[in-house]
This record gives C-alpha cells, sequence and structure tokens, in this order.
C-alpha cells in the first residue's frame, strides 16, 4: 500500500465514523463466534494457558518478568509478570459440540472443549463502546475442557532418532471444510486432521505419515483406541472427560448405574457437558435453560402450534436435537448423543425436577 492509498483510507474511515451517531460508532465483530458441524470456524489468535505442563510447551520460550515502565519517568518501582499465553495457536470450532487449540509451535492439539468457542471481548473490544480490557490480550474459553495435553508428543517417528528433533510446521489447508494441518519432523512429514466423535467427548485424530519407515502413538492420560489402514495411515479416537473432575476420577461414583436414576441423571448432566449450553436456573445459554422445561409448551422453528415437553419430547431432543429446535436459537449447535438408554432415562428423570426458580 502506497503513501497516498493509505492517506486516502484514512480519510475516508475518519469521515464514516464521524457522520455516525456517537451510539452507532463503533463497528466490532461478533465477540462470541460460532461455527458449525458442517462448517467449522478456524481462528488464529492468541490463547490462555489453562495448565499445561512444560513438558507439553517443551519447543516455546520462557517469558520472564519485566520491571515496570512509564513513558514520562522511564522504569519504575515494580515488575510485572508475563501473561501464560499461547502466541502461535489455531483454534477450530464445530458449533456447541467440540472446539479445539492447535499449538503450531509444537504441532500437537493442546486442547479441547466444548459449550462455545471463544469469548473475544477482552481482545477485540466492548461492542458498546468499543474499548478492549487494558493488558487482556488472550480471549476467554466459552466451556469446559475435555482435553488436555499431557506428557511428550503422542507421535513418535522410530527411524533416526527423528523423536528428538523439533516439528517444523508447514501450514494447513482445508479438506470438506475441517483444516488438515502439516508438519515436518526431520525426514518425515505429517498431516492430521481432528474431528468430534461418535460419541460424547470423543474426537478423532487422523494421521497421514510420508517420507517414515515406522512410528509410534500414545495419548498420555486418556483412553485412545487405533485403527490402521496402513502403518503410516491411521485414526485415532480420543475419550475426554471433563477436566474439573479429573482429579476425583479414580473415586467410586456416589450413584448407582444398574437401572436408571436421579442421581445418575444429575452426574450426566455434568459428565456429558450438557452445563456447557444449558443452565438450571434460567439463564439463557448456546442451548434453552432446563429450568422449567418439563411440562412446558415450547415454541418450536417451522411449527405453528407450541408443542409440549413431555417425556417422549425430553428423550428425542437427547437422541436427535436436529428434530425440534427451540425458536430463536440456530440449528446445528447440539450433536446428537447416542447415549445407552437406562442413561438417556436418568437423564430425563433429572430434568422433570429442574423447576422455574
Amino acid at each position: 500500500m502506497n503513501g497516498k492509498t493509505s492517506i486516502a483510507l484514512t480519510v475516508a474511515m475518519t469521515w464514516a465514523v464521524g457522520s455516525l451517531g456517537a451510539e452507532e460508532r463503533w463497528v466490532t465483530l461478533d465477540n462470541e463466534p460460532l461455527g458449525s458441524p458442517e462448517k467449522p470456524l478456524v481462528l488464529r489468535t492468541y490463547f490462555p494457558d489453562p495448565g499445561l505442563g512444560r513438558e507439553v510447551l517443551a519447543n516455546h520460550d520462557l517469558s520472564y518478568r519485566a520491571r515496570k515502565y512509564s513513558p514520562g519517568k522511564g522504569d519504575v518501582d515494580g515488575f510485572d509478570d508475563p501473561i501464560r499465553g499461547i502466541p502461535a495457536a489455531i483454534g477450530v470450532n464445530f458449533g456447541a459440540g467440540f472446539s479445539y487449540c492447535w499449538d503450531t509451535t509444537e504441532c500437537r492439539l493442546l486442547f479441547a472443549w466444548q459449550g462455545g468457542f471463544l469469548k473475544m471481548e477482552n481482545y477485540w473490544g466492548n461492542p458498546e463502546s468499543g474499548r478492549r480490557k487494558p493488558f487482556a490480550y488472550l480471549p476467554e474459553l466459552d466451556g469446559p475442557l475435555i482435553y488436555l495435553a499431557r506428557g511428550p508428543h503422542p507421535l513418535v517417528i522410530l527411524d533416526d532418532f527423528v523423536e528428538s528433533h523439533a516439528p517444523a510446521f508447514s501450514g494447513y489447508r482445508l479438506v470438506d471444510e475441517v483444516p488438515e494441518f502439516i508438519y515436518r519432523l526431520g525426514k518425515a512429514t505429517i498431516r492430521v486432521r481432528i474431528v468430534p466423535g461418535e460419541k460424547p467427548m470423543t474426537f478423532l485424530k487422523q494421521y497421514v505419515v510420508e517420507g517414515a519407515k515406522e512410528v509410534a502413538y500414545r495419548e498420555t492420560g486418556y483412553r485412545d483406541q487405533i485403527e490402521k489402514e496402513t502403518p503410516l495411515t491411521f485414526s485415532v479416537t480420543v475419550t475426554g472427560r471433563l477436566e474439573s473432575e479429573s482429579s476425583s476420577g479414580e473415586l467410586e461414583p456416589e450413584y448407582l448405574t444398574d437401572k436408571p436414576n436421579l442421581e445418575w441423571g444429575k452426574a450426566l448432566y455434568t459428565q456429558l457437558g450438557c452445563l456447557a449450553c444449558h443452565s438450571t436456573d434460567g439463564t439463557r445459554g448456546h442451548g434453552p435453560t432446563f429450568a422449567g422445561t418439563f411440562g412446558s409448551e415450547r415454541k418450536i422453528t417451522g411449527v405453528e402450534d407450541p408443542v409440549l415437553a413431555d417425556e417422549a419430547y425430553l428423550i428425542e431432543s437427547i437422541k436427535n436435537p436436529a428434530a425440534k429446535v427451540v425458536e430463536s436459537f440456530p440449528p446445528g449447535y447440539m450433536p446428537p448423543y447416542p447415549i445407552p438408554d437406562d442413561q438417556v432415562q436418568s437423564l430425563v428423570l433429572f430434568l422433570q425436577t429442574l423447576k422455574n426458580e
């Protein structure tokens, strides 16, 4: 861009903003963007660090606290601590069901969550004022974590001691609207796609490795199932969990699972991630609140008469969420939940207890 063009654009933008009223002058992006399962949203930005270990971020440089500085006085008393963030990451969102953060330095999945995608107001600014929060360069995750990377990189190239080399990111391309990340490790080229799994809190990592003889894969801290087409082309299904509960994963549950029951349904509301989109206190989220749902009449998109939210409606909404979409909520955000009937019945028992407060 030459100087004349830059000046012309600046003048045009100043005139456009100046011609608007004070209440209309700020134009910002959607601070809570969402993609969909059919067309995922891909966003490269800073990401928060939700507690990743140094073994995961082995190729990242460390930051150090710096002395406070004033433009008028120079160095002043006190220090500023570095912001815990990931500077070179790519976020992908498939709607409310699944989001993840891919790191271009480590060339690996760092974490995944469900619910919304990112709350960008800290970074992009407030829609009403146009101002952003000072020193808040990181967006917030809009939902609970279901996966947090642990240990060294899960994929290891076994020939020529390549596992000791740092990966080199080459970029990504869209394959059926989903990014396929490409990176090099020594002489090998690796391509990987990450998509939601068929079961709740699962996802699929699809690998194609070229230029290597033998590879190994191990997912630290999570159950995985590997299906191989060839020794160098394979898929890994990873079963996640709510990270807030991971510390108590070894304890015996405080509910029975021999038949449907209320306590089991209450636990499933958390374990399956329903809480990410559906409140129990009437608060609006990405999905309708569960408070007072049972026995109410729901306005359904494309249906003239309200529908009674009885037991059959609740069961259908869990198994096939797209069948009846509540008015004012976009379709396609909630994935189908192919869970056993006793879990469905337990969830229904729990929903029947939630009254309007």
